[in-house]
């Protein structure tokens, strides 16, 4: 994995290959990633006070005194984070009744990079059609890998699919925003996860996951996190590799499907629920056939609370 380096200095394909020795084939896609790269360097959806908030956070004597008071200067921000830490998502069986409250329970940290990841779902809002189901589907991803990981005791793993969740998809959205009328027209052709990025790779030399990964990392989020987005269309990525970061590239890749699959007009049949449990994913985050068919209400539940949390 990443280390004491920032991915943005490496060269292009080591994001996503994560120190695999890289194909011909990689290196093209690295150059034509890079040649697209110059149309999002301007983008930076993110607040001065979100901005100031994260550098404040990342500074080793931060004050939670400081942090509460830099939230509660943006009402809109403070509004997000508390009904963050009053959702499903953070087991709310009592009401947070206050910022301080809510930067105990999600967590300092935690909480600069949420407020990112917040701050650029709204950057997205007004895209209209697919751009909106594109931010819907990412919220409902983060939910249920994050329940996911709560279920499965990788606490962890948790926090970091959350995010990572609500950031999975930035690149579609970032293609969006340039106006690319082909890409909108490919999305909306077929939605079903596992298929537009190979599409993208045919059709750019890249996919969404790298194109998010690069520029999140750009951005200046930190590692593990563009990592993940980044990878999280290679099965490879995790294959026989234990730690935090693989789990969290399955737990995701898992929950990226299931929103699908609970967007859908019927319930899947118990055998695709089966098939996914026991998928190579599903395998390495620990489940067995029937945790999905287990979980399926509370998945639902917590998918259901996040497409709202997050618009």
């Amino acid at each position: 994995m990443l280390t004491g380096e920032r991915s943005q200095d490496r060269p292009l394909e080591e994001l996503w290959l994560d120190g695999a020795m890289p194909t011909d084939g990689d290196r093209a896609a690295a150059r034509s990633l890079a040649a697209r790269m110059g149309e999002f360097e301007g983008l930076r959806p993110f607040p001065a006070v979100v901005q100031e908030l994260v550098e404040y956070i990342g500074r080793p004597d931060f004050n939670l005194d400081k942090v509460r008071q830099m939230i509660e200067s943006d009402p809109a921000l403070a509004s997000r984070i508390m009904r963050v830490a009053n959702s499903v998502a953070f087991r709310a069986y009592e009401p947070c009744t206050s910022v301080a409250k809510a930067i105990v329970r999600i967590g300092a940290t935690n909480l600069g990079q949420l407020s990112m990841a917040m701050a650029a779902m709204t950057f997205f809002k007004d895209l209209g059609g697919v751009g909106m189901r594109v931010r819907d589907h990412s919220a409902g991803t983060a939910a249920v890998a994050r329940e996911l990981a709560f279920r499965m005791g990788l606490s962890a793993v948790s926090s970091k699919v959350l995010l990572a969740g609500l950031l999975h998809d930035v690149g579609k959205l970032l293609m969006i925003q340039t106006g690319d009328r082909d890409y909108a027209r490919l999305l909306n052709q077929d939605f079903s996860p596992n298929t537009a990025h190979k599409r993208e790779v045919q059709r750019l030399g890249f996919d969404h996951a790298m194109l998010g990964g690069h520029v999140l990392a750009r951005w200046n989020l930190p590692e593990p996190l563009p990592q993940i987005v980044a990878c999280h269309h290679q099965p490879q990525a995790t294959q026989g590799k234990a730690g935090v970061v693989s789990m969290a590239i399955s737990t995701l890749r898992l929950a990226d499907t299931i929103d699908w699959l609970l967007a859908q007009p019927q319930d899947p049949d118990p055998t695709v629920l089966k098939k996914l449990a026991l998928s190579p994913d599903g395998v390495h985050a620990g489940f067995g056939e029937d945790t999905l068919i287990d979980l399926w209400e509370d998945l639902r539940t917590a998918r259901a609370e996040a497409r709202s949390l997050f618009r």
